[in-house]
Parts: C-alpha cells; structure tokens; sequence
C-alpha cells in the first residue's frame, strides 16, 4: 500500500497546466491599466474524460455534550479521517474514539482524556505513518494486535497518571471496507446497515449485563436497575486486563455510531435507529440524538460518533 501512495504523490501531472511554468503579469505588477476595450480571455483547463470527480469518502458527524445535570464532562472522544488515492485505488482510513470517565472515581475526566490520546498516538505511530511511508515498511504487528497494545498501554498509563481513576474505551478503526473495533466498559458500538435496522457490536461490561446475560433480570429490568453504571472492566482499574477486539466489514451504506451510555441509556435502539436513517447526514444525525438524549432529562454526559460510507 505505502508503494502506491509513494508512487501517487511523487507522479508528474498530465493534461494541467504547470502553474511555475507561467510568466508573470508584468503589467499588473508595474500598475498599468489596460484600455476599456481590451477583453482577454481566461485560460480554460479541461478535465479528461475519464476523471473522477465523485470520490465516495468517509463522512463523519460528532455532538458533545455536558447534559443537563452534571457540571462538568467526563467524556473524551478522538476523530481521524482521511482518504488515500491514486489512479486505482482508494483506501478509507478512519480512527474513532469515545470514552466516558467513570463517575465517581477521582481522576475521571482525566482518565478518559488519557485513554483517547494514549490509543491514538498509539495507533498513529504504529499503523498510520508506516501506511503512508513513502518506503516499503513493513507492519510489526496485525490490526487487532496494534489496537490492543493500544488500549493496554491506555490501562497502563492510567494507573500511572490518574490513580484511582477509570473510564471506559470505544473505538473503531477503519481501514478500508475492514473495521476493527477496540471495546472496553458500556459505551458502544452500534452499525445501521443498509437494511435500516441498528445492530449492536460491543458487549456492556457492566453487572446488569452480566445479570441479564444468566436471566436473572430481562432487558426491561437493566434499563432502571440501581446498579447499572457499575463496570466490572474498565481501563485503570483492576487486573487481569482484556479489552474486546473484533473486525466487522463496513458495506457502503452503512453507518457506524460509537456513544456513550449517555445517549444509549436514554433512547432506545429503535428510536436511534430512526434518527440516523432520517437524518440528512451524520453531523445532523449527532445532533438529534443529543438534543433527544437532553430532552430526555441529560443525566449524564452525552457523545457520539456517525461514520457513514456513502454507496
């Protein structure tokens, strides 16, 4: 992959006019007029026929939001998009996190702030800058095995710098059609396909989960229960630690949405469903669900990510 983009940005132009090339406007240059019924022509560049003028590209919306009850935020969330061309390919990168501070627990704010920029530079220097090396570097390491050192050293350093702190961890790496998802704690990942319906990807590690996965409560009963913003894994807190990593392929058409439990804790699947689908583009998208989740009383910080590939 690097050799092509090595090969894309070093190419000659063909068919375009080179702009060094040009000789200056000595007149405009000097101050002279030119007579009234002087009239030149502009230069007209024409496109080849075959150019492409219509790149489908990765299109992001974000909302942010303290709520409507708490003072302060505790959620972080971390967005890169771009896109490789060449004259036969392109190639979608996209990272995406969220992470929601655990409430309570000293340090919050800055644990989920520390999450979201250990990961990133994490996934940055170990995956991004090789794929856009002008040499032919190798990987060290596969996807999966790069996003999960990435939330490892996240753990880590939590531990070290917000002692007592904790948060959860989402995100999502797209590469590609391919997008592998890196999940730690109950915010979420959701994916709206192209048959409308909202399917859920992670899996909450919270007690209520747990709870309902062995039948003691039903799904009904998780939604009101008092313990359910208990975590029992989460970064900064506890060992043995194991994030959730999965590779999920993402169609053209379809919607990728990573939140915090702020917003899935106040509107139902069905209803975010809805939003996204009807909604003109993601950062539109964003902005209903949040404007939804605070309608809805806003106890908690609110975030989400929309991440949609046009077909």
């Amino acid at each position: 992959m690097s050799s092509f983009i090595h090969k894309f940005f070093h190419k000659k132009s063909s068919g375009l006019p080179s702009l060094s090339n040009q000789e200056p406007d000595l007149e405009k240059s000097q101050g002279f007029v030119k007579e009234p019924n002087t009239v030149e022509k502009e230069p007209i560049t024409r496109m080849p026929n075959n150019a492409n003028l219509d790149l489908p590209q990765l299109i992001v919306g974000v909302a942010h939001s303290v709520g409507i009850e708490r003072d302060h935020n505790e959620d972080a969330l971390y967005t890169l998009t771009t896109n490789i061309v060449s004259d036969d390919k392109i190639v979608h990168f996209g990272l995406y996190i969220i992470a929601d501070g655990m409430g309570g627990h000293e340090n919050g704010e800055v644990a989920s702030s520390v999450a979201v920029e250990r990961l990133a530079s994490h996934v940055v220097r170990s995956l991004y800058l090789p794929l856009i090396s002008p040499t032919n570097h190798k990987l060290d390491a596969s996807i999966q095995e790069i996003m999960q050192a990435g939330v490892i050293q996240a753990h880590q350093t939590i531990k070290k710098e917000a002692l007592g702190g904790g948060t959860t961890l989402t995100s999502a790496l797209i590469l590609g059609n391919q997008m592998t998802i890196a999940h730690v704690g109950d915010s979420r990942a959701y994916m709206c396909n192209t048959d409308g319906n909202l399917h859920l990807l992670t899996h909450d590690h919270s007690l209520v989960k747990r709870l309902e996965d062995i039948g003691q409560i039903s799904a009904e009963q998780a939604l009101t229960h008092p313990q359910r913003n208990v975590l029992y894994r989460a970064l900064g807190q506890g060992e043995p630690f194991e994030p959730d990593i999965a590779t999920f392929e993402f169609q053209p058409g379809s919607q990728l949405m990573i939140c915090s439990d702020g917003l899935w804790g106040l509107i139902s699947d069905i209803e975010m469903g809805v939003i996204i689908r009807s909604a003109s583009d993601p950062q539109h998208a964003c902005q209903e669900l949040t404007i939804k989740a605070n309608s809805a009383g806003g106890p908690d910080n609110i975030s989400v990510i929309i991440v949609r590939l046009p077909e």
